[in-house]
């Protein structure tokens, strides 16, 4: 009896020792994945994409972190959405000999399922904050303290604000993610274009689901309208269409009409947005002004001499 109660407790020792040194494991693999994260640009993307894939993510949780971590830097970072998808399609690429067959890699799998929860995770949340809003105003008139019930509104609306930038965000990498081809046509007409199109709350939709669609139109617009013609017009149609209701305030209606415009422009904004850039595309763009003002200058010189030349042969 006691050769199998000290056999029982060895066993169980060896299986809290595994599990520490599992737990020691993933806890390195974050900081190391996050270490990366911090530092990776456009300009040193190749070293350290070389090192994420040294980092050994060999089963499927350490793969379900990577593309947590990599998708919620995305998310709350749009400026570096291309950095981050190219991260993904390096990721992605990889594939073990057993899995060579296989149509999608585990980290693409992974990167789609995420695209999947995160998207409707966003929905979830927007609705229990609605419904929280709602339930806030109803109670206005019944509360004895006015500042407890400011204070709650308040917190309620910096929530709203947050999951607005985090909705604009997951939409707007998943565009990032479908113009690099690692997400297909029908994820983005069917699951997203089409849900968001069909959002409507006391017949219309709120202006965040708007926002939403105005942002994917704008990300993968040029792409969608080339691949899929006729569900890309029929969605555009009745996103354009919101233009008209008088019930959206002016901000809604300028910004449906900007996208429009946008379309009409093939898809080429009038601003084009700061993003990150190399040094090296920092230095040539430098160099490039440089010589244009140089040539520009030299034209003006010539220009000069010949009207100083022209008034001397008058006289």
């Amino acid at each position: 009896m006691d050769i199998k109660l000290a056999a029982s407790r060895l066993h169980d020792d060896e299986k809290a020792n595994r599990n520490t040194e599992t737990s020691t494991e993933l806890k390195t693999l974050r900081g190391n994945i996050m270490a990366i994260l911090n530092k990776i640009t456009p300009d040193n993307f190749k070293v350290l994409s070389v090192e994420m894939l040294e980092l050994n993510i060999d089963n499927k949780e350490k793969v379900g972190i990577a593309v947590e971590m990599i998708f919620e830097k995305a998310v709350l970072e749009p400026i570096y959405h291309q950095t981050y998808g190219n991260l993904c399609k390096v990721m992605g690429a990889m594939k073990t000999p057993e899995e060579q067959t296989t149509k999608l890699s585990p980290f693409s799998k992974a990167l789609l399922r995420k695209c999947q929860i995160e998207f409707f995770r966003v929905d979830n949340h927007e609705y229990k904050l609605n419904k929280q809003m709602g339930e806030l105003h109803l109670q206005a008139d019944l509360v004895e303290n006015e500042k407890q019930n400011q204070g709650e509104k308040e917190d309620a609306l910096y929530k709203r604000s947050k999951l607005k930038k985090r909705m604009l965000g997951t939409i707007q990498f998943i565009g990032i993610l479908f113009n690099m081809d690692l997400l297909s046509t029908k994820i983005i007409t069917q699951c997203c274009l089409s849900y968001l199109l069909t959002k409507k709350k006391e017949g219309k939709l709120g202006d965040e689901v708007v926002e939403c669609i105005s942002k994917l139109f704008s990300t993968v617009g040029l792409k969608l309208e080339n691949e899929c013609d006729v569900e890309f017009e029929k969605g555009f149609r009745d996103f354009r269409d919101l233009g008209s209701d008088p019930t959206y305030g002016s901000r809604i209606r300028f910004m449906i009409q900007n996208t429009v415009e946008l379309r009409q422009n093939n898809w080429i904004p009038r601003r084009i947005e700061a993003m990150p850039q190399r040094i090296e595309d920092i230095h040539n763009e430098y160099a490039r002004e440089k010589k244009e003002k140089e040539v520009e200058a030299e034209a003006a010189t010539r220009w000069w001499k010949s009207q100083k030349k022209r008034e001397k042969n008058r006289y």
